[in-house]
């Protein structure tokens, strides 16, 4: 019976991942890499996500490196568009509303030098 929910859950993981496939991407990247350092972008600066990139920049920078520039950047936007209508006693359209509405998409972007 326990391995039958560790099946369920495992399988509600894989779900997850293909409906929301930004929660199971990487949570750090490098963004440029170049020769003396770069940019690791993660999806937010929390603890979690800022180990994840502090990792990154070690690896590339064994000799160790100076954070040089911190910054949310804008990667897009999402627009999501609401239509009502509004339709009186014998059903005939009274009014017909459209309202568009446009979210920026973000990322935290750490730029940083190699010793």
């Amino acid at each position: 019976m326990l391995t039958a929910s560790r099946g369920r859950l495992a399988g509600i993981a894989a779900v997850g991942c293909l409906v929301l496939p930004a929660a199971c991407a990487a949570t750090a990247r490098f963004v440029v890499v170049e020769p003396a350092g770069g940019v690791v972008a993660i999806h937010r600066n929390t603890p979690e996500y800022r180990e994840k990139a502090l990792a990154l920049m070690a690896q590339k920078c064994p000799g160790g490196y100076d954070i040089v520039r911190e910054e949310e950047y804008v990667t897009g936007e999402t627009v999501t568009k609401e239509y009502a209508t509004e339709y009186d006693r014998v059903f005939e359209e009274v009014r017909a509303t459209e309202e568009e509405r446009v979210r920026r998409t973000v990322e935290w972007r750490i730029t940083f030098a190699c010793h």
